[in-house]
């Protein structure tokens, strides 16, 4: 099967390109430009594909069988741009292949899902509409649309804290920060706590709905673990060399760290990952928790 993988250079979806080429499917990888294509995993056909590009994708995906679409334009810097040229990717890849019986996997988190609490987040929870990232659920929930028709189409949400082989969203942050001010920090009582999901086994969820995902579905794809904020500021402080771990209030966490990074150490944000299992046969596996990865593993080494 010819399968697509975009953000095939990335830090999820090179081990799902890998994975797909290691098991014999001719894979080919996006890259944002010429340069980073010579990163692709071994064996992965390149092809640039550009955000501010969507006719682009739209060919691209008329050319597979399948896609599974991991890229986003970024993670900070102008959030309202990388949405809309997310909107229209997306948007893309459904014309590229409406009708034709492929597969589309998409990606997103849960922030947007709002607090936990004392329980855990369901694909059935509705989005907070007010939530700042509402509009990133508006772009994929089009795979759920009228336009995705002769297609199996699936959204893939992962836990927040993806780790391991010394990447994440957040990790790096959190050592920087307190390699540069002494000091580990979390927000208030630190209370808070998060779903993790190792990168190996966000890898093999891909595989999974790939393999067995039913169209029209949402899966939630998290471990077991689910660390206090402080927990993680604890393993941080370890990591970093034995540092004090010191409680700030949000205001300056902004500042140490940026204010979407502080505003997500006060949100609880645990998710309901049964449905994956039992539909998917999917399981985190045998991998270090978050809190042992980040004082002895991977996320330890200084960066």
């Amino acid at each position: 099967m010819r399968v697509l993988v975009t953000g095939a250079t990335g830090y999820v979806g090179s081990r799902v390109a890998a994975r797909l080429t290691a098991r014999g499917e001719a894979v080919t990888g996006s890259a944002r430009s010429p340069a980073r294509a010579g990163a692709l995993p071994a064996g992965v056909a390149p092809i640039v594909l550009d955000f501010n590009e969507p006719a682009a994708w739209r060919e691209a995906a008329s050319e597979v069988s399948a896609v599974i679409h991991t890229a986003f334009a970024s993670h900070d810097a102008d959030w309202g741009r990388a949405v809309k040229a997310e909107r229209e990717i997306i948007k893309g890849l459904i014309e590229g292949l409406a009708g034709s019986g492929g597969t589309l996997i998409v990606s997103n988190g849960t922030a947007f899902l709002g607090d936990s609490g004392q329980g855990r987040l369901a694909e059935t929870t509705p989005v907070a509409q007010t939530h700042p990232a509402a509009a990133r659920a508006a772009a994929t929930a089009q795979v759920r649309g009228p336009e995705a028709t002769g297609m199996r189409a699936i959204e893939l949400r992962l836990a927040s804290f993806v780790y391991g082989h010394g990447g994440s969203v957040f990790l790096p942050k959190l050592l920087a920060a307190a390699r540069r001010d002494g000091r580990s920090i979390y927000v208030g009582d630190g209370e808070a706590r998060t779903s993790t999901l190792h990168v190996d086994a966000a890898a093999d969820a891909y595989l999974a709905a790939f393999d067995r995902g039913r169209a029209g579905a949402i899966y939630h794809i998290a471990a077991e673990e689910e660390p206090s904020v402080r927990d993680i500021a604890e393993a941080v402080a370890l990591a970093a060399g034995g540092l004090p771990t010191v409680s700030v209030n949000l205001e300056e966490a902004a500042r140490a760290l940026d204010p979407f990074t502080a505003w997500f150490l006060t949100l609880n944000n645990c998710l309901d990952a049964s449905l994956a299992r039992r539909e998917l046969g999917w399981t985190p596996g045998d991998q270090p928790s978050l809190t042992v990865d980040v004082v002895k593993g991977s996320s330890a080494a200084p960066r």
